[in-house]
């Protein structure tokens, strides 16, 4: 498993398939929809990783 310090979300193989599943597994709460959908809104997986998350580089966006 791999964090990722642009958004915060730690990867657990969830793929498109079963975005909206809660997997209850290191990311918690979180579904990678709802992960997706509050990178958009605040740019990260979620509001209480905004201390933790840094600008994407160039490569990553």
């Amino acid at each position: 498993m791999a964090l990722y310090p642009v958004c915060w979300w730690e990867d657990d193989g969830q793929e498109d398939a079963d975005a909206a599943e809660v997997r209850l597994t290191v990311n918690g709460h979180l579904s990678l929809s709802d992960a997706r959908a509050s990178y958009a809104r605040c740019g990260a997986a979620d509001t209480r990783f905004l201390p933790y998350v840094r600008k994407p580089d160039v490569t990553e966006q």
